[in-house]
């Protein structure tokens, strides 16, 4: 990359307290799914009448977004990018099912608009006065993630600033009980804080959202660098621990050099098992997962990378998040998960110790996506 990429503000909502704040300090636990996210006050960033008329993916996705900005202490993003699994299904929905009852008469117009998946990203846009860059992912386990590479490569490659990254999605009772036949979702119930021990397959159903800003600037807060990430497509799940050591060669690690390890774990006792030999690679670093706070979704690993920020920037994480402890402080986090062992995404985070000023346009060399090395205190 041409230049850093930092983090600089970000923010969440979802089925635990995390919305306007940079730590999870209390766990909620959950005994039933779908595990629904827990609605703040949003009267500061979106009007109620309007706010009335949203559906609920619209409502998480525009204030963690504008919160994400607050909190980074911006005000117009140069981008918009927004991954989705779903996108508004409430909407698409409630323009179907009328229509199917009503023999395909008197359709209603206004679902129809709202149910197009880049509504979330062209509110935020409408919200921030952004004319810029506007686009959204529909790669179900992928979705954030290719939205988080998109940014990735605006700030770092184009030089770009205060690029808006996230991915949201909410789920339908509709929705949870078709993909429940599939065996998608885990049945009978299990209490969510002990799922990961289950033996049984299938997951508990989630749904959120969460926001970042890039800049190639550090912030005034703790500065936390997204050093490079990747995402592979139905890569074989046995081929995890290789795509892994190879991410790590890239960037000129070592197993011994990553603090933090977040895992996509989310009970099903099938599917976790690709993550066995990966926890193997890493015996030194704590080890942590998050689809057991969170639940299932498609952008589920948007709240993981918020996660994994949010330890970087405290230096905590809830005793229910960690699976294995080391006292080692956490300056360099690698997040690994996977959705339906088909999308494969990899996410490396650093702690920053020291200010990085970037060089000017001018005299910046041409480089590849990834191959950092240490610059200043920034471990890559």
């Amino acid at each position: 990359m041409k230049r850093p990429v930092h983090i600089v503000g970000a923010s969440a909502i979802g089925p635990q307290p995390v919305f306007d704040t940079d730590r999870l300090t209390e766990v909620a636990g959950y005994d039933r799914h779908p595990i629904k996210a827990i609605l703040p006050d949003l009267k500061r960033y979106i009007d109620p009448v309007r706010g009335r008329r949203m559906e609920k993916v619209a409502r998480i996705g525009i204030g963690t977004a504008l919160n994400a900005l607050d909190r980074a202490g911006k005000r117009e993003p140069e981008a918009v990018i927004v991954g989705t699994g779903l996108g508004c299904m409430e909407s698409t929905e409630r323009f179907f099912v009328p229509l199917l009852h009503n023999h395909e008469e008197v359709p209603n117009p206004t679902a129809f608009i709202q149910s197009t998946h880049n509504n979330v990203a062209g509110q935020i846009a409408l919200s921030t006065g952004c004319t810029g860059y506007n686009f959204t992912y529909l790669h179900r386990g992928l979705s954030f993630t290719s939205a988080l590479l998109d940014g990735f490569m605006h700030v770092g490659a184009e030089g770009r600033r205060n690029v808006l990254v996230g991915g949201a999605e909410s789920i339908t009772p509709d929705y949870y009980t078709v993909q429940k036949r599939t065996g998608l979702w885990k049945e009978p119930d299990v209490p969510s804080l002990s799922v990961l021990s289950s033996a049984t397959t299938g997951a508990l159903c989630g749904e959120g959202a969460a926001f970042f800003v890039l800049d190639d600037r550090p912030g005034d807060g703790p500065d936390v660098r997204l050093a490079d990430l990747d995402i592979t497509y139905r890569g074989p799940a046995d081929g995890l621990p290789a795509r892994v050591s190879t991410f790590l060669e890239r960037n000129g690690l070592a197993a011994g050099d990553v603090d933090l390890l977040m895992l996509g774990y989310n009970g099903d006792a099938v599917q976790d098992r690709a993550y066995h030999p990966v926890l193997a690679l890493f015996p030194t670093a704590t080890m942590a997962a998050f689809k057991h706070l969170s639940g299932e979704y498609c952008t589920a690993n948007a709240f993981g990378t918020w996660l994994s920020w949010s330890a970087l920037v405290s230096g905590t994480l809830p005793k229910e998040a960690v699976l294995r402890e080391h006292a080692s402080p956490f300056r360099r986090a690698l997040f690994v998960d996977h959705f339906q062992l088909k999308d494969f995404s990899l996410v490396c985070d650093a702690r920053c110790l020291a200010r990085i000023e970037p060089l000017p346009r001018e005299l910046l060399p041409d480089a590849s996506i990834g191959g950092d090395q240490t610059e200043g205190g920034c471990p890559l």
